[in-house]
């Protein structure tokens, strides 16, 4: 996968996004950032890091704030640009994965 985004940065010349949902004690640590690093070395991208929302039916979790702008700053250091998204709608169950969970329980 990575070859074909060089591939495609090298005919394109634009840059590559690429979504990391951050989970809590499954990808969230100083190691996980250092192979991402690693992964994207010389490809020029951007990393848009998604804290993963809480849902009931899974046992994921979010990772501590504290994790998630140490893994972004982590990444800075190592020169590779990345934002942590913004959270909107949680509050009314309407963040990412969350409206998957109330279409689904509406049994459509």
């Amino acid at each position: 996968m990575i070859a074909a985004c060089r591939c495609y940065f090298e005919k394109t010349g634009r840059r590559i996004t690429f979504e990391y949902s951050l989970v809590g004690g499954v990808n969230d640590t100083d190691e996980d950032a250092e192979n991402l690093c690693g992964l994207v070395k010389g490809l020029n991208c951007h990393i848009n890091l998604i804290p993963v929302n809480p849902i009931k039916e899974r046992d994921f979790v979010e990772s501590a704030k504290e994790n998630v702008m140490r893994f972004k700053e982590k990444l800075e250091q190592r020169h590779v640009n990345a934002t942590v998204r913004r959270e909107m709608g949680r509050d009314i169950d309407g963040a990412c994965g969350q409206l998957r969970r109330r279409y689904a329980k509406a049994g459509r």
